[in-house]
């Protein structure tokens, strides 16, 4: 059998309903040269009966399925894992949880030849049942933030070995990963149109300052750290944000959120 044409891989840890919910949308994909990896980190909440039932189920579809279940050292380092163990030309991250926009989508993407090092897409973003779509932005935003979806981002694996999420970034590794190959003058391919849906309850979006001081440190590594009035206004526009969040607390939160995604 030929080598696949994409890896779909999930990183999961304890988190047995929402990898479900992953398994269920993937298999319902129109397009199947692709094959199905789990990095899991050694759960104990009866992930492993699931990943050990749900064999038959990728048999049926002859989608190839394997899984792991070790510990290891977070989700940058089980996503290296995962780079490490697939096959595909190309690899895509839908951590436990997120879902492919619609059953087409991987036929729609790959019913025309892909172009460059990374092919990347919009995302439809969910928060307490809302959702709205959300553009990927100009890639000159990944200075200073993400400017698509990890999730509705695919990235040649050959790219991915060679330059492997730095785990000492806690965070932003995926930020970073993009940044470096960007200023690398790598090619981008931009596909307009929703490739995942994203729930906006992770833990870069629970860890806003700490992420905050990540994208800093990534800027002057890659040499890239210019306090000009622009950056001065991004950084008061953040610190205001992060006060009236401690102050009004989740309630806030919740209120701003739900406006934004009508």
């Amino acid at each position: 059998m030929p080598n696949p044409v994409l890896s779909i891989i999930t990183v999961c840890f304890n988190s047995r309903d929402a990898l479900l919910a992953t398994m269920d949308n993937v298999l319902l994909q129109t397009w199947t040269r692709f094959e199905y990896l789990v990095i899991d980190g050694g759960s104990s909440d009866g992930t492993w009966s699931l990943l050990e039932q749900s064999s038959s189920r990728f048999d049926q579809t002859h989608i190839p399925y394997r899984y792991v279940s070790e510990p290891d050292q977070g989700i940058y380092d089980a996503m290296n894992k995962g780079t490490r163990l697939s096959e595909g030309t190309w690899l895509l991250f839908l951590n436990a949880g997120d879902l492919l926009a619609e059953p087409h989508i991987l036929e729609q993407i790959f019913s025309e030849s892909p172009c460059g090092s990374v092919i990347y897409g919009d995302t439809l973003c969910v928060y307490q049942g809302r959702r709205k779509l959300y553009p990927a932005l100009p890639l000159s935003h990944l200075s200073h933030e993400m400017a698509f979806c990890h999730q509705s981002a695919l990235i040649r694996r050959s790219l991915l070995l060679e330059h492997p999420y730095d785990t000492s970034y806690k965070i932003c590794a995926d930020h970073h990963f993009f940044l470096s190959v960007y200023l690398l003058k790598e090619k981008f391919d931009y596909r307009p149109l929703p490739i995942s849906v994203y729930e906006i309850s992770g833990y870069s979006d629970q860890n806003k300052l700490a992420a905050h001081r990540e994208q800093h440190r990534m800027q002057r590594e890659l040499h890239i750290f210019h306090p000009t009035f622009s950056w001065l206004l991004r950084e008061g526009v953040f610190y205001s944000k992060q006060l009236l969040k401690s102050m009004g607390g989740q309630r806030l939160i919740d209120l701003i959120r739900k406006r934004r995604l009508q």
